[in-house]
């Protein structure tokens, strides 16, 4: 019994895994645009945190600086805070990289219904099919 329903659920695995996806399930031109959105937002708040970040810890810097006596007595509490800014404005470069490629795709792929030829007994019947389309630049 427990070999039957094994079987059963895993044909059903495979039959899911092979299928075809559903056609609502293709990302259209919209979709990229606004995800490229999304990234170029999430980037310029991120690289605007990390500058301000490094701002803060440079000040930070300035202050103790003028503050301390000799070298014994110097904090680098805010030479740390200015570096930690400036690894999180280096952590906005994937998003500004992602937002660029999806700017691409949303260039490139297009909805479209391309005639498609069936044979049948009278002869060739041309009917429209809806299609995506990907362009490919080199």
């Amino acid at each position: 019994m427990k070999k039957l329903a094994f079987s059963i659920a895993f044909f059903f695995f495979i039959a899911q895994s092979f299928s075809q996806p559903p056609t609502s399930s293709i990302p259209s031109k919209d979709y990229y645009l606004q995800k490229s959105k999304k990234q170029k937002t999430t980037g310029l708040v991120v690289l605007c945190t990390g500058l301000g970040i490094a701002l803060a810890g440079g000040i930070v810097y300035i202050i103790h600086e003028h503050n301390s006596d000799g070298w014994l007595d110097f904090d680098f509490t805010g030479a740390y805070i200015a570096a930690g800014g400036g690894a999180v404005s280096l952590a906005s470069i994937p998003f500004f990289i992602s937002s660029s490629k999806n700017k691409k795709k949303a260039a490139s792929v297009t909805l479209n219904k391309t005639p498609v030829l069936f044979l049948q007994q009278d002869g060739v019947v041309s009917k429209m099919h809806p299609t995506i389309s990907l362009k490919i630049g080199l």
